[in-house]
């Protein structure tokens, strides 16, 4: 590879924003796909980047994936989730996993996605958030993220494969 090349394949990150330069670290993180019983999906407005995404986040000392899923949804949206199923793991650049924050660093994540199932709780927004709520896939709000959206669509063909034994109307009771 000489230097004129990029390093990335896709060059744009989870908000299509184009990258000017190959990220300055990696994060591991996890998302939860939790779905209402009308098989909308719920999303959050970020703080810190004013997109809507899947509550997660980043993986702690001495924390499994998922409990990091379980963690992090319930810090961001005060809901108690069960992960279900794994669904995929996000590592390739092609696939919005990077962000640039506000402050110009620019952060790779290798993202575990995980099928939650509600158990208990209302939402109640937290001081990463500036909205919650549940949206239907073929309507997202706009500014929804691109990494959001694939991940999405990967959960329901996960939900409708062999893999996936639920139905994601069931999982939200």
């Amino acid at each position: 590879m000489t230097r004129s090349e990029p390093m990335y394949k896709y060059p744009v990150d989870c908000r299509g924003t184009p990258l000017r330069k190959g990220p300055d670290e990696i994060g591991i993180s996890a998302s939860g796909i939790i779905y209402d019983r009308f098989g909308h999906v719920l999303l959050q407005k970020r703080t810190d980047i004013g997109w809507w995404g899947l509550p997660g986040g980043r993986l702690e000392i001495g924390e499994n994936l998922t409990t990091c899923v379980v963690r992090e949804v319930l810090e961001e949206t005060n809901i108690i989730v069960s992960a279900k199923a794994f669904i995929k793991l996000y590592s390739d650049l092609a696939e919005y996993t990077a962000i640039e924050y506000p402050n110009g660093k620019l952060v790779q994540y290798v993202t575990a996605l995980f099928l939650c199932e509600k158990i208990s709780g209302y939402l109640i927004m937290s001081n990463e958030s500036t909205d919650l709520g549940y949206y239907d896939p073929q309507n997202f709000p706009p500014n929804t993220l691109l990494s959001t959206r694939l991940r999405v669509k990967d959960a329901q063909e996960f939900s409708i494969s062999d893999k996936g034994s639920s139905n994601v109307i069931e999982l939200e009771k």
